[in-house]
């Protein structure tokens, strides 16, 4: 094999595959990336056996063939050619590698292609286009409430539901839910499919970095979600499991609203997680307390050894006053995924579940649980 690419080129490629090679697997070939040419085009993929991308590059080929590479190696190498030359990549039966580079060259071991696992193909029939924004919009508002507990495995992951051109997304860590919902799919597919939090965080990485990829191609099929957009195809096995019933945990109605605005809750409540223990205890010091009055609510914490903190927020409320205690970093996090001026904050008492979600938005809403204190 041998390829003649342009440094741009070569790093885009590089930096699309190389995060999924795994150095600590126990397999050498999979701290390699694959490296081949497929007709008049060069692709380069890689895979950890649980997620896998592939990517294609513009190149001269000089002659045809395949390669696995070092991808940390390679990547370093690369990054320090000059940025004007071309480089030559060539690749030979005993699996060294020769990179040149105007008057640098370098040699690497490879392992055979023929060692390296078959990546599956995107699904030909259950999949539907959406727009990229769209896509890493409703990811982005829910994967900050996936549990991070590994003993319910099934809650460590974002909940796809695709059916009648319709697309939501849960997650919930069982203290907190996030919902999200859109009708702007192009075909009527039917599937479903629990999508691992690094998955999610390698789709917005990779749609973050495809600059002008205004959709984006999503499949399901019986053991793995997809998404395809430009050169790129991205693929993730799922999280086995039955994800609980996230419609009962939805309020069906709530006895009090408060209209607040965003920035200033956001900041206010900021201040007072300040005051508190670790983000993800469930422990009353990492509790702080929300009293509602008539235009205002008022946010304190105090943890002993610590110190204490009260802030003030004009709302809109007429209700009776009212006394809740949240997680602060649950209701931070939500507050930093509204996207309005305004958010609708629905409660009962202090021991049934509340609601924020945005003023207008109808397709966005989140759960959030008080802490008994």
């Amino acid at each position: 094999m041998k390829v003649i690419c342009g440094k741009e080129e070569l790093m885009r490629g590089i930096q699309t595959v190389s995060p999924v090679a795994s150095s600590k697997s126990t397999l050498p070939v999979l701290s390699n990336f694959l490296f081949e040419t497929e007709g008049n085009i060069i692709k380069l993929s890689s895979t950890d056996l649980e997620i896998a991308v592939k990517c294609h590059i513009k190149g001269e080929i000089v002659e045809e063939g395949g390669i696995t590479i070092p991808a940390k190696r390679f990547a370093d190498i690369i990054k320090e050619l000059s940025q004007d030359s071309e480089i030559e990549i060539r690749a030979d039966e005993t699996n060294q590698i020769n990179i040149k580079s105007g008057k640098s060259k370098f040699t690497l071991t490879g392992i055979s292609k023929t060692e390296y696992p078959v990546i599956p193909e995107f699904p030909k029939e259950n999949n539907f286009t959406i727009k990229s924004e769209i896509f890493s919009s409703m990811l982005k508002k829910t994967v900050f409430a996936v549990s991070k507990d590994s003993q319910r495995y099934v809650l460590n992951g974002v909940y796809f539901i695709a059916e009648e051109g319709i697309l939501r997304m849960v997650a919930t860590d069982g203290r907190r839910l996030a919902y999200v919902t859109t009708e702007s799919l192009d075909k009527k597919i039917k599937g479903k499919a629990i999508v691992p939090t690094k998955a999610v965080a390698d789709m917005l990485r990779l749609i973050a970095a495809a600059d002008g990829a205004e959709n984006v191609k999503v499949g399901i099929a019986d053991n793995q979600c997809a998404i395809e957009f430009k050169d790129i195809t991205f693929l993730s096995t799922l999280i086995e499991g039955v994800f609980p019933n996230y419609e009962q945990v939805i309020p069906k109605k709530t006895e009090s609203q408060v209209k607040l605005n965003v920035k200033d809750a956001l900041t206010a409540v900021k201040q007072m997680a300040l005051l508190t223990g670790d983000k993800l205890s469930s422990d009353r010091s990492s509790a702080v307390k929300f009293y509602f009055s008539a235009n205002v609510l008022r946010i304190s914490a105090s943890t002993a050894g610590l110190g204490s903190g009260e802030v003030e927020v004009e709302v809109d409320y007429k209700g009776e006053p009212s006394e809740i205690n949240f997680n602060p970093n649950f209701i931070k996090e939500v507050l930093q995924n509204i996207d309005e001026e305004s958010a609708i904050f629905s409660f009962t008492n202090a021991l049934n579940p509340a609601t924020l979600s945005p003023e207008k938005d109808k397709n966005y809403l989140c759960v959030v649980m008080p802490m008994r204190v």
